[in-house]
């Protein structure tokens, strides 16, 4: 049915997003040999491609009152105190060095005419603090600096889905089993050290922005090992995504034309819905704070086709030339045009240590698949910040792992994932798992989207089962249909963690808002959500 084909490594770096180009770089810096495995082109169709290209470090460049201590505090205010401080410090004060580093592998930053990085401001920080690329595009990061980890000698192997990671008898790390879509083959990677850097989960939800490849197979990897994740209800949405009929959707970035230019967004009463909501304040128009706002007019009847106006007539001329990239070539000179929140970020994941060091020797993690950094809600150019800041610490300290030991035998035995193979190859094709997938989408927005309530969770939790026995008979006749199964079956995992943890807080606070429970809980909620492993499936706990 396939053929083997077996790989040693030092250092495996699973994903190539900003967080495992990264890793690889450093892990290769310490003289590793490194092997960086993605889902499609490395550097592409990730979530670091698709973002706006912008970097928050406290330079001082354009307010020297800045320091690594004020973003500290500003990202542990908009995180609701969930955050762990101690990964806050680390990303923060690595943050200027990242930037020379980005620099040296290819990246170019936008400067004024006299040399200076251009600094901007960004809702929810305190200060003008973030740089940003030159076309404000996140492929200005990924294609400079995925040519860079070439150049290094780092190995790449593309188009893979990784089956799992593997352990020793001792339940070390010792690589990864991985399905090589394009050849049909299974490849078996032994590596001292595993860097897990596979992104977040958007797709589970069906209004989202994220790449096709986002289905959180780095939570459920990481899950199956029994590792905890945290935190899990906490998933951010971008609030201004372009809803226009026959127009494609499009991100309108509202930190622009809206926070600094002075656009603004109303409902089909020609309501001004940052007044009406008290978050026209810079430090106030946060994405959870906005996004609240758009989705709760839009429910009580005052939206159009599921979105409001953002109306950008306010906006002075010479801004508006400045900002014109921002804005979609389909909507030419149009003023006025509809937009809508859809997931963007998860801000839980994997529960790790400020090194970023799993529960499990041998296996770190970087970049969106982390909890801890953002707490219950992410400001903007965070992201990308611990994305390089984790990746450069993870990589180092893998290579630095790797040196002390030998290569491990691991537990991976052939006839067991033959086994676990033919419960799907031999099945009859009563269902598609891209069938299953738009269900579990659906349900997901409606049910577990931006306003929760306990009995729609509760039902969720349900139809999330009856989903997992649908899947179960489905048949894969060929090994795409394999990994879409395979990538499905994670998606329901992840999603039934996030759906657990939202049950579980009974509070609003940042980006988790329960209708049944509309205000925020003040210091005693102040406390992580804990998915854990029990012999029945999971289970959500409060850590102590």
């Amino acid at each position: 049915m396939y053929s083997t084909e077996v790989i040693n490594t030092d250092v495996l770096v699973i994903g190539s997003g900003g967080a495992g180009l990264c890793a690889s770089i450093s892990a290769r810096n310490e003289g590793a040999d490194v092997t960086i495995v993605s889902k499609n082109r490395i550097g592409m169709a990730n979530n670091t491609t698709i973002s706006g290209g912008v970097f928050a470090a406290s330079t001082g460049l354009r307010d020297s009152s800045d320091t690594p201590a004020l973003h500290i505090k500003d990202t542990i205010v908009s995180g609701c105190s969930i955050n762990n401080p101690d990964m806050v410090k680390k990303m923060a004060e690595g943050a200027h060095e990242q930037i020379k580093n980005l620099q040296k592998y290819g990246v170019k930053f936008a400067k004024r005419e006299t040399g200076e990085l251009w600094i901007i401001h960004v809702p929810g920080h305190s200060v003008p603090r973030h740089v940003f690329s030159e076309n404000s595009f996140g492929t200005d990061f990924t294609s400079p600096v995925s040519k860079y980890v070439l150049k290094t000698g780092v190995k790449n192997l593309s188009g893979v889905f990784v089956e799992r990671i593997l352990l020793d008898e001792h339940g070390r790390t010792s690589g990864a089993l991985i399905l090589d879509k394009k050849d049909s083959k299974v490849v078996v990677i032994h590596a001292k050290a595993v860097v897990l850097a596979a992104g977040g989960a958007g797709r589970i939800y069906s209004q989202n922005n994220n790449t096709p490849s986002s289905t959180g197979d780095g939570y459920a990897l990481a899950f199956s090992l029994g590792l905890p994740l945290i935190d899990m209800e906490f998933v951010q949405c971008y609030p201004t995504l372009l809803i226009e009929p026959s127009l494609p959707r499009k991100m309108i970035a509202y930190e622009a034309l809206v926070f600094r230019g002075g656009a603004k967004l109303f409902n089909t009463d020609g309501e001004d819905i940052l007044s009406l909501y008290g978050i026209d304040e810079p430090s106030s128009m946060t994405r959870d704070a906005l996004t609240l706002a758009v989705i709760k007019e839009v429910e009580r009847g005052k939206g159009s086709n599921g979105g409001v106006w953002m109306d950008i007539s306010s906006v002075p001329e010479k801004k508006l030339e400045r900002y014109r990239k921002f804005i979609p070539d389909c909507l030419k000179d149009r003023i006025r045009f509809l937009v809508t929140p859809v997931v963007h970020h998860f801000m839980g994941g994997l529960l790790v240590n400020q090194e970023g060091e799993t529960g499990i020797e041998g296996l770190f993690a970087a970049g969106e698949v982390n909890g801890g950094v953002h707490g219950a809600n992410r400001l903007g150019g965070n992201a990308l910040t611990e994305a390089w800041v984790y990746g450069d610490i993870t990589g180092r300290a893998a290579a630095l792992y790797a040196k002390k030991i030998k290569h491990r035998a691991d537990s991976y035995d052939p006839e067991e994932f033959k086994k676990g193979l033919s419960q799907y190859t031999d099945n009859r094709n009563e269902y598609t798992a891209r069938d299953i997938q738009k269900d579990l989408q659906k349900l997901m927005w409606e049910k577990a989207g931006i306003v929760r309530k306990e009995k729609l969770l509760t039902e969720l939790i349900t139809n999330i089962h009856d989903l997992k026995k649908r899947l179960y008979n489905c048949k894969a006749n060929e090994w795409r249909n394999l990994i879409t199964i395979l990538e499905t079956k994670n998606m329901l995992l992840v999603s039934e963690a996030v759906t657990r943890a939202a049950l579980l807080r009974k509070e609003s606070r940042g980006s988790h808002y329960r209708e049944d429970f509309p205000k925020y809980g003040g210091d005693s909620w102040i406390k992580n959500t804990i998915i854990k492993v029990t012999k029945d499936g999971m289970a959500a706990e409060f850590s102590l």
